[in-house]
């Protein structure tokens, strides 16, 4: 009969320990979120705090509908953050496999001018961008939030990410590609797009977290409360006295959460199956 090694298991048990510790300091902001969403005023600024609401206010989940339009700002970020993504993939993967695979003249300074974009914060060019957004009539519109964030933010890191995916994988599958025939565009979808589906995924998630997290560009831009995302939303829950109401802003920035975290859960899962795949076909 097979014997467990004591020690074993108290390091076992001493790991998990630690893992639900470190798992619980994570979760409490969220857990207290949760909470004080369902909470009156009065009690969530009580001290000590309490961890569940002693009179559960469904109430502020209904005040965060009726007191903006939140559901078409919710809307509004949701779009964005989707049209981010594809825009961010369709220009990362033909540049990352260009800078990878087929080597431009200058390639070297071309990666080091999309290393020098990553590094200027988006603060820097807010003003000229703003300009530029005025003269093309974008103002209050959300072609910035749009265009500006996936062509100077997300695209350049998520080229630099899909350079080095295209860069790990053997140069022998291109090869055997050109012998039957197939072409460059051809070679990248059908050879090397599934080997990297784990840096697609990434690339996917950081866009939209980016995406879906931007103050300061909304705020710049926008002008029409419906026209508003979520993050420059949730500013804006105040009564006539202009004090924050606590319980409907926790209400409203947990339904914010949601997006986020279903995008996280099936990259997560794609991830995954595509590591998978890729050993299967290396």
């Amino acid at each position: 009969m097979r014997t467990t090694d004591p020690r074993r298991t108290v390091a076992r048990g001493a790991n998990y320990l630690v893992l639900v510790l470190l798992a619980l300091v994570a979760l409490a902001p969220i857990l207290w979120m949760v909470s004080a969403s369902l909470k009156t005023p009065g009690e969530i600024l009580r001290y000590p705090p309490t961890i569940l609401p002693e009179e559960v206010r469904w109430e502020n989940y209904a005040d965060v509908f009726t007191l903006q339009p939140f559901a078409q700002q919710f809307l509004n970020s949701v779009v964005i953050m989707a049209l981010v993504a594809v825009l961010t993939l369709v220009m990362s993967i033909p540049a990352g496999y260009a800078l990878a695979r087929v080597r431009p003249v200058a390639a070297g300074a071309v990666f080091l001018m999309l290393l020098s974009v990553i590094f200027i914060p988006p603060e820097a060019t807010i003003i000229p961008l703003f300009q530029y957004a005025a003269t093309l009539g974008w103002v209050d519109t959300h072609y910035p939030l749009i265009i500006f964030t996936a062509a100077l933010v997300t695209a350049p890191i998520a080229t630099f990410v899909m350079r080095q995916a295209f860069l790990t994988l053997p140069a022998e599958f291109e090869d055997a590609a050109s012998i039957d025939g197939s072409g460059r565009w051809r070679t990248m979808v059908q050879v090397y797009l599934p080997l990297v589906r784990p840096s697609i995924a990434s690339v996917v998630v950081l866009s939209c977290w980016y995406s879906w997290n931007q103050f300061l560009e909304p705020l710049i831009y926008l002008r029409s409360p419906e026209k508003l995302t979520v993050p420059v939303a949730l500013t804006h829950y105040e009564d006539p006295l202009a004090g924050p109401l606590w319980g409907v802003q926790m209400a409203a920035t947990t339904l914010s959460v949601i997006p986020v975290l279903l995008v996280f859960f099936l990259a997560q899962r794609h991830v995954v199956s595509g590591l998978t795949a890729g050993g299967l076909k290396s």
